[in-house]
């Protein structure tokens, strides 16, 4: 802890909190009614209202410290969170994507097409400009499906270029030393990020590579390289981590912390090196002269690939880091539920619940000392100024009044704070789940329209009906495909009239010989273009078990130039376990238990609200998820977030709409499927309307004089609240309000008695008259507050129950009318009501009670409470029954 311009906090806010202005604005108000308090209780002591400011003022001045450092801690811990989040998915989806390069590079190295060209180009008599001019359209057919490419360069076993993609390149000879590592490796690929010669210009390249081997797997005949579109993936995941006005700079740092990439190469230019921040959740930087708030974040892997050691880091400048824009998010919340979640006791923290009944309580005990002073005031107190004494007693209330509602709204800004990080949250987890499922199958369909293009299957589909040989061929080829490629549950080939002639698994060989009458399957069959595809509704298929899943397929051409649909493939994704653990990647969370509750969950669902897929194993694909309208009509690639209420709990949910990636459902894409990724994160049970009942507060204002105005007679009146009925008893009558702490009850007695107490070393019996004065509407016994002490005109002394205490007006005589009047004959509480005065502040009727007939209504009970506790022992001030 550390101490800031007279608050104690925690020592990781000192050199962020001045950069909060909402923060320093209630710092600022609050040590503004610090300074009053002492002003106060100077005049106190000048004046002799015998109202003690001291516990006061340090109670609030303790209270203020807790406030600002709970306030502080949250506003930094949500925008960590964001930040976080932010460096997480930037770093977690990179290596998703190179995690699928590993695979490509894996399979395009045992493609029979470049075997055969990189065994004849590498041999004395090398291959013919013919064949150089195929290798190359077949190089040009492969990254127009996988556009994640810039160029593939196939290069001989001494690093002479065979033949590559991008012909601009003069370079014909390599020295990179991938090479001869490719050659060597026993791992299944080779992974640099370096300046290299193949690629001209000095920029670092992204490359896989792999040796190109004979068909026996003995003899190398060459190496293939992939270069990735490093540069424009980097700035299509910055893209989509930035909303419009943020202050954020992302990068990519390598292991040494130089930046090769950022999302602004102005502020943070590539090559810098950055202090990266590891052993901390946030810290200060200084870059070019100013100070960011900054964090890092290393991948979580996927399937145990780590990537090439990068991490992401994120910055924001101190100035702007703490910009607030709760409002947004929690607007559209219903008011109903957000009043539920604010008093959530699960969600927030045990002190940051206990600081608003902290402020009640010294609040209640401020306004009894107020209500005491105003009450000995309206009995004739012996001070040297009376009204002086009454306006001070009102100030003093309206300075707590005032002190109050700082702290309700510092504490609604909190809340907020607390509420609106976790919306964020939710919104940024969405995003990742959606774009993993978006990159997910852009590779789908890329697999199918290059595996179409196989020979193996052109050739075998050419005749009319395969052979045993082919057929044995096709499933080989496509096991093959499938030992390599494991997000799919099983791979087919169908010929020209929908038959299917091979699989990949021997135990879907009773599949071979169905006819495939789908309607995806005829529209395969009728594609003219091979850059085309085809996608399966979702929906359950004999092709997985009778699941639902995707089904991407192709048309297979006749081998040749011209276009002649001679077959399809269909890949059978693996939906369920797929599709789970993109979602539980997504919330960095183990699915959860199913009917678990306390953990957050995820679901990808269509624009009707049906699932495709669940974290939690209480909603299975097929299901209807009840939810906010909103958060399934979104536009492509919009993100939205809500509280909701589901199974009497509130869950936070983000939403963000599938908007594809790169071609993928892009605008020469035909293919459109509207599907949206929602997180729901729990918050707490559900408060139901009326539970959790409150205390009517306190509403002690400044006491009118009226005598002054007209010369009239008046009466002052110690008014109170039970349950919401405003009445008063003559301050003649009312000794003094003291708390509840000391009550005993009493077994046997009736229920409107309370108990007994000590009052100044005697015994008073305690009265609960909500039933005596027979309210329309009943009120709440659990939410009594204060006790108001009377004595009758027979000096006999009991105690009232009541739920708060309300200002001493004075009162003309003219304005009260005696009940007696008004309902002649019959024996009720009160002795008079007071008329409403708009013109002084007094709108309501004010019902005052005669303290001589509640005495003699409860007289009985009364005297045989006070006669028991007379022969009880005490400890301390609590009487001892038993």
């Amino acid at each position: 802890m550390t101490t800031y311009k007279g608050i104690e906090i925690d020592s990781r806010l000192c050199p962020l909190i001045r950069h909060m202005a909402h923060v320093e604005e209630y710092r600022e108000m609050l040590q503004r009614l610090q300074a009053v308090w002492d002003n106060l209780a100077l005049l106190g002591q000048l004046s002799g209202i015998a109202t003690d400011m001291n516990s006061t003022r340090q109670a609030f001045s303790q209270l203020t410290a807790t406030l600002l450092d709970n306030l502080g801690m949250e506003t930094r811990r949500k925008v960590v969170l964001e930040m976080r989040s932010r460096a997480q998915v930037a770093v977690d989806i990179l290596v998703r994507n190179l995690f699928e390069r590993t695979a490509d590079i894996g399979f395009l190295a045992i493609d029979d097409e470049l075997r055969r060209y990189a065994g004849k180009a590498s041999s004395p008599q090398g291959a013919d400009p013919a064949e150089h001019a195929a290798i190359v359209e077949r190089f040009q057919a492969y990254v127009e499906k996988y556009s994640v490419y810039h160029d593939i360069v196939l290069l001989d076993t001494g690093g002479r270029v065979l033949a590559r993609l991008d012909q601009t390149q003069a370079l014909e000879h390599s020295n990179d030393p991938l090479v001869d590592e490719a050659l060597r490796t026993t791992a299944p690929y080779v992974e640099h990020f370096r300046v290299s010669d193949l690629q001209a210009g000095g920029a670092p390249v992204l490359a896989y590579a792999y040796r190109i081997e004979n068909a026996g797997g003995d003899t190398p005949l060459g190496v293939l390289c992939l270069c990735f579109r490093f540069e424009d993936e980097m700035r299509g995941i910055f893209a989509n981590l930035l909303r419009t006005g943020d202050w954020y700079l992302l990068s990519l740092l390598d292991a040494d912390g130089i930046c090769i990439a950022s999302s602004d190469p102005l502020q943070l230019p590539v090559g810098t090196r950055v202090e990266m921040v590891l052993d901390a959740d946030c810290r200060i930087v200084r870059l070019g002269g100013r100070e960011y708030l900054a964090t890092s974040a290393n991948t979580r892997g996927y399937q145990g690939y780590l990537g090439p050691g990068w991490l992401a880091h994120v910055m924001v400048p101190l100035e702007h880091a703490f910009g607030r824009d709760a409002g947004d998010r929690l607007a559209r919340v219903p008011p109903a539920t957000l009043h539920g979640v604010m008093h959530s006791p699960t969600l927030f923290s045990d002190e940051l619940q206990r600081i608003p009944d902290r402020a009640d309580l010294i609040q209640r005990e401020l306004n009894r000392s107020v209500w005491n002073g105003s009450v000995r005031q309206g009995k004739g107190g012996n001070t040297m100024n009376s009204t002086f004494s009454k306006v001070l007693l009102g100030e003093i209330g309206n300075t707590g009044v005032q002190t109050r509602d700082v702290f309700a709204r510092s504490i609604g800004n909190l809340h907020e704070t607390v509420v609106s990080s976790i919306l964020g949250d939710c919104e940024f987890q969405a995003a990742l789940a959606i774009d993993i499922m978006d990159r997910n199958l852009y590779e789908r369909a890329n697999d199918c329209r290059w595996w179409a293009l196989n020979p193996v299957f052109r050739e075998a589909l050419g005749d009319d009906a395969p052979d045993a040989a082919h057929g044995s061929a096709m499933a080989a080829t496509l096991a093959q495909i499938n030992a390599l490629y494991t997000v799919y549950d099983k791979l087919v080939v169908f010929d020209r009239r929908g038959r299917i002639v091979a699989v990949s698994s021997e135990r879907c060989q009773h599949l071979v010989g169905l006819t495939l009458g789908d309607e995806w399957a005829r529209r395969t069959l009728a594609l003219d273009n091979l850059r085309h595809y085809v996608v399966s509704p979702f929906e359950a298929t004999p092709l997985y078990d009778g699941r639902p899943t995707y089904i991407y397929a192709a048309p297979i051409p006749a081998a040749g130039a011209a276009l002649r649909v001679v077959g399809g493939i269909a890949i059978v994704f693996d939906a369920e376990p797929q599709f789970r653990a993109m979602l539980c990647d997504a919330i960095a969370h183990d699915a959860p238990a199913a009917g678990d509750a306390s953990t957050p969950f995820a679901a990808f669902v269509d624009d009707k609200g049906k699932v495709v897929a669940c974290s939690d194993h209480t909603l299975v694909p097929g299901d209807m998820l009840e939810a906010d309208g909103a958060l399934l009509a979104l536009a492509p690639g919009a993100t939205y977030s809500s509280i909701v209420v589901r199974n009497r709990a509130y869950y936070a949910v983000g939403s963000r709409m599938s908007s594809g990636y790169r071609e993928y459902k892009g605008p020469d894409d035909a293919y459109r499927n509207d599907v949206a990724a929602l997180v729901f994160m729990p918050l707490g049970a559900e408060i139901t309307t009326g539970s959790g009942a409150t205390a009517p507060v306190d509403r002690i204002r400044a006491p009118h004089r009226h005598a002054a105005d007209d010369g009239a007679e008046t009466m002052e009146i110690a008014s109170f609240l039970i349950g919401e009925e405003w009445l008063g008893i003559p301050c003649r009558d009312v000794v003094e309000a003291v708390g509840l702490e000391h009550v005993t009850t009493v077994p046997g007695m009736p229920d409107h008695v309370r108990g007994v107490m000590m009052f100044h070393g005697n015994p008073v019996p305690v009265f609960d008259l909500r039933n005596e004065l027979r309210f329309g509407k009943p009120a709440d016994p659990d939410t009594y507050r204060q006790i108001v002490i009377v004595r009758a005109s027979d000096d006999s002394v009991f105690g009232i129950l009541v739920h708060a205490l309300a200002e001493t007006p004075e009162i003309p005589l003219h304005l009260i009318d005696p009940i007696a009047n008004l309902f002649p004959g019959q024996a009720v509480l009160a002795e008079s009501v007071a008329r409403p005065d708009p013109s002084h502040g007094r709108n309501g009727i004010l019902v005052i009670l005669s303290a001589h007939r509640i005495r003699d209504r409860l007289q009985r009970q009364g005297d045989a409470i006070t006669q028991a506790a007379r022969a009880l022992p005490l400890d301390g001030e609590r009487l001892v029954l038993g």
